[in-house]
């Protein structure tokens, strides 16, 4: 906990007019001038006094929930402990976000003064990322604001803000292929085993795998993936200059690049994500089942906390169990290139956040290439090509 007692800029002025006045006055003799110049000093030191031996009060945060949607609610909740109506000075409590004091308003009417009170205040989430929340600064001043005490207390607690929730209407398909991740065709089912977790409740008894339960004495259940569900690559360009080195684009892009990561997991798809620079990459399992895999929480965090750089490198994907490979960039990338890196994927789109683009959809060397000004509108985009693909 850091403190600091100080006049503030109304208190020096007024002690320095005061001193000023005392000292013409007995100098010049005046006794009035002197004595209003005595005034205005002993208010001043009777306002810092005031301060100086006021009690400071304590205070805990609690912030709910510790991850958000960019612009969705999340608030902080603080409980202060102490003594808050103190005669001549006044007591103003904020909190620090962002690097921007949010205020908290105490409550005026409490059973007792002495009481904890539980006060709830918004916290904004207008950016993503991990937004810093803290320390508290409780203010204690006085009645003309002549002199202030600042408290900082508590610790620095961190916000993941995730991009926007973007929808859309569906993953466009490619070939559906055999069990066992061969590359032949396969018009009907099937199902891949790709993993075995234990079994919990609400779990489908269908889905129990004997063999290994029997092994392990443990109920064990069966983890599948539809092999005719499309496999997905997204290819977020996360390189400055081909935004030309506006965020603003870039945050439209990220918002894009979630959204077809997130509906394709929604539909049991196998994902692959990928940077364009290739700093970052992960891949969640496909879910016959739609389960929850841990892999999706960590492609979230990722969507959270990823920035430009100025890195020239970029991705390649290889391999050809691809279906769909999508790529999100800007205005200033080389559209020949993106379009080389997503390899021989059986549906190729690139999605452009342009912020005046000519035409919204059009193809261009066997790539669908859909532009827009925000992610919206490439949603929307994407939308109408995903109908008539339908």
């Amino acid at each position: 906990m850091t403190a600091w007692t100080s006049l503030t800029a109304r208190g020096k002025a007024v002690a320095g007019l005061g001193l000023a006045l005392l000292v013409a006055g007995l100098a010049w003799r005046y006794l009035l001038v002197a004595g209003l110049g005595g005034c205005l000093v002993g208010l001043v030191v009777a306002e810092l006094v005031a301060v100086l031996t006021s009690r400071p009060v304590s205070v805990d945060r609690r912030i709910d929930p510790r991850v958000v949607v960019r612009g969705d609610h999340c608030h902080g909740h603080l409980r202060v402990r102490g003594r808050r109506r103190r005669g001549l000075v006044r007591l103003d409590v904020a909190d620090r976000v962002d690097s921007t004091l949010v205020p908290v308003a105490l409550p005026d009417r409490v059973e007792s003064d002495t009481a904890p009170a539980e006060v709830g205040y918004p916290v904004p989430t207008p950016r993503r990322g991990l937004v810093d929340v803290g320390p508290v600064q409780v203010r204690l001043a006085g009645l003309t604001a002549m002199a202030a005490r600042s408290t900082e207390s508590g610790g620095v607690d961190q916000v993941r803000v995730l991009p926007r929730h973007v929808p859309l209407a569906g993953m466009l398909g490619g070939r559906r292929r055999a069990v066992a991740g061969s590359d032949l065709s396969a018009e009907v089912g099937g199902t891949d085993l790709v993993g075995l977790h234990e079994y919990a409740m609400g779990d489908d008894l269908r889905r129990l795998h004997w063999a290994t339960s029997a092994r392990s004495g443990r109920l064990m259940v069966r983890e599948d993936a539809e092999p005719s569900e499309a496999h997905v690559c997204v290819v977020l360009d996360d390189r400055a200059a081909s935004y030309l080195g506006d965020e603003a684009l870039f945050e439209e892009a990220v918002e894009m690049a979630a959204a077809v990561c997130h509906v394709a997991i929604d539909a049991g798809s196998p994902v692959r994500f990928h940077t364009g620079s290739d700093r970052s990459s992960v891949v969640v399992p496909g879910s016959a089942d739609r389960r929850p895999r841990h892999e999706q929480q960590e492609l979230d965090w990722l969507f959270a906390e990823i920035g430009l750089t100025g890195s020239l490198g970029r991705v390649e994907l290889r391999g050809t169990n691809l279906d769909v490979a999508v790529a999100v960039t800007g205005p200033g990338a080389d559209l020949r290139e993106i379009s080389l890196a997503l390899g021989e994927a059986s549906v190729r789109i690139v999605a452009v956040v342009d912020p005046a683009p000519l035409v919204g959809a059009h193809q261009e060397g066997g790539v669908l290439v859909l532009r827009g000004a925000t992610s919206v509108s490439l949603s929307m985009l994407w939308d109408e090509a995903v109908v008539s693909a339908a």
